[in-house]
């Protein structure tokens, strides 16, 4: 069953031929996430994850679907072909929503409970830096040309 709030929704495209739409929705209450055909608006597909599943990102070339596990304090990274979970990300305490620079690789995380944003090096799986924010950060974005990182 799919949670009430369905935030946040990621939409994919699959399926070679018929390059049909799914939405990946994260269902924080279940530990889970729901693959939703557009088309038809049916589930087709439940897939277990890290506890609280809150943000989710595709790479930009929708290869690797990064996951904020809130609960289990990390960044998830599943490999959409496959629908595995192929590692964990260090990601700070209650990761939240976060944002991929143009290079995709460093991955902008705001961390709750802490009120950072932690920056990480998706290919190095390391830390590079935690930024003091103001209280209960939320949304991330950065600029497109790479030079803003921007928290709310």
């Amino acid at each position: 069953m799919l949670c009430a709030r369905l935030l946040p929704v990621v939409l994919a495209l699959a399926g070679e031929p018929a390059l049909a739409a799914t939405a990946w929705v994260s269902n924080e209450k279940d530990n889970t996430l729901s693959l939703i055909d557009l088309q038809t608006l049916t589930v087709t597909d439940t897939l277990p994850v890290g506890q609280r599943p809150r943000g989710l990102l595709l790479s930009h070339d929708n290869k690797l679907l990064y996951i904020c596990a809130s609960d289990s304090d990390r960044v998830q990274v599943m490999d959409v072909a496959s629908r595995t979970l192929v590692k964990e990300l260090p990601s700070g305490k209650d990761p939240e929503q976060f944002a991929l620079h143009p290079n995709d690789r460093w991955l902008y995380v705001s961390n709750e409970d802490d009120a950072l944003v932690t920056v990480i090096d998706t290919v190095s799986d390391t830390v590079l830096a935690q930024v003091d924010v103001g209280i209960e950060p939320e949304g991330m974005a950065v600029s497109p040309d790479g030079k803003w990182a921007v928290n709310t």
